[in-house]
């Protein structure tokens, strides 16, 4: 038998016996592994959310019951970053049970003033999503966004925005049509939050890729370098 022919022998054994989900993580590992080299991060793999030893990555996806793998730190462009693969089953009375899985990076503002609470999600988030969100943080509330500028269609077509009522003002100062054009037209099914002055990019249900993994650096280090110029205007702004 050749050795082209065993090596073929031996993947078609591996798939067989080997859970699919498993070789997938192997691939993930890989993949962000690498990427964590490219970009200067440590890799730390899975990591145990009741552990003291990793900064635990909070915002709207934390729960008593999420498993966090390939687990990532460091610094990038003057902000401190961190990269993980999250996975949960979210259940509501009454809704169907779903199981998300998010790629999330946050990026830690510079900004010393306190930003509220905002999420920017996708209409094509499932029902259970949302009405697991809302009672968690049941004072976000839509932003009528025909009410505050001429946000594109391309955003409006996409997301909407959420925060608490009386922080509407302040939110859509921030998050501007000036600032919701970009996002909408290149940000893709990317959503984004911001809680306690942390940024908190998600892709969720994506297959883990390097360009993937470098587009949302290269916009999250961009969403947060204008949020923190919009917060210090007399700041310049690192390029």
């Amino acid at each position: 038998m050749k050795k082209n022919d065993l090596s073929a022998k031996g993947k078609h054994l591996l798939k067989r016996f080997v859970p699919a989900s498993v070789i997938q993580a192997q691939l993930h590992r890989r993949v962000i592994m690498q990427f964590a080299d490219k970009v200067g991060l440590v890799y730390f793999g899975y990591v145990d959310q009741r552990s003291d030893e990793h900064k635990l990555v909070r915002g709207l996806t934390l729960s008593a019951s999420h498993l966090d793998n390939h687990y990532c730190i460091g610094t990038f462009d003057n902000y401190d970053v961190t990269l993980v693969e999250r996975r949960d089953t979210i259940h509501f009375p009454g809704k169907a049970s779903k199981v998300h899985n998010w790629i999330i990076m946050t990026f830690d503002l510079h900004t010393s003033i306190d930003i509220p609470h905002i999420f920017v999600g996708l209409h094509s988030h499932s029902d259970t999503f949302y009405a697991h969100l809302f009672t968690k943080f049941s004072q976000l509330s839509k932003i009528d966004l025909n009410s505050y500028g001429a946000y594109s269609s391309a955003f409006k077509n996409r997301y909407s925005m959420y925060s608490a009522p009386d922080h509407t003002h302040a939110v859509t100062s921030l998050i501007d049509p000036g600032i919701a054009q970009p996002i909408g037209d290149h940000f893709g099914s990317m959503t984004f939050e911001v809680a306690e002055n942390c940024l908190y990019l998600y892709a969720e249900d994506q297959r883990t890729t390097g360009p993937l993994l470098e587009k949302m650096l290269k916009y999250g280090i961009w969403l947060a370098q204008t949020i923190d110029g919009r917060m210090h205007p007399q700041t310049k702004t690192p390029e």
